[in-house]
C-alpha cells in the first residue's frame, strides 16, 4: 500500500509504503524488523514478535518517549500484558497493531511531531 506523501521535515522517517514483508522509510527498503524513531537512523531490531519484551523496548526508548507503536502481523496469541503495564506504569503508553495500522499511527504520530518509537516486526 502507499501513502499519500505529506508536506514532513526533510529528516522525519516517514514510511512511504508498505508491504507483508517489508517498509519503505525514505526511499529505502527495509524486509527486516526495525525500530524506526521519528528522525535519526532506524535501529535493527533483533528480536520478533514471539521474543519481544518490557526489557528489550525499554533498553531502546529514550527519556522523551512516550508512546511506543509495536507493529507486526504475526501478533496473534502473542501474551504481551506485561509489557503494556510496566510501559503504562512509566507513563508511556503503548500499542500493538497490525502493520497497516501501526504504518499509519507512525505517519500520523509524526506529523504531530510527537515523541514516540516504532517497531516493525516482520518475521
Amino acid at each position: 500500500m502507499k501513502f499519500n506523501e505529506q508536506i514532513i521535515e526533510s529528516n522525519s522517517n516517514i514510511i512511504k509504503s508498505y508491504s507483508s514483508s517489508s517498509i519503505t522509510i525514505n526511499n529505502k527498503d527495509y524486509n527486516c524488523n526495525v525500530i524506526v524513531p521519528p528522525t535519526g537512523p532506524l535501529i535493527p531490531c533483533k528480536i520478533d514478535i514471539s521474543s519481544v519484551n518490557k526489557d528489550y523496548i525499554i533498553k531502546n526508548l529514550n527519556e522523551n518517549v512516550n508512546f511506543v507503536i509495536i507493529g507486526s502481523d504475526k501478533a496473534d496469541g502473542t501474551d504481551t500484558s506485561l509489557i503494556i503495564k510496566e510501559l503504562n506504569s512509566m507513563n508511556v503508553g503503548v500499542e500493538i497493531m497490525n502493520m497497516s495500522s501501526a504504518c499509519s499511527s507512525h505517519n500520523i504520530l509524526l506529523s504531530e511531531k510527537r515523541n514516540f518509537l516504532s517497531f516493525f516486526l516482520f518475521k
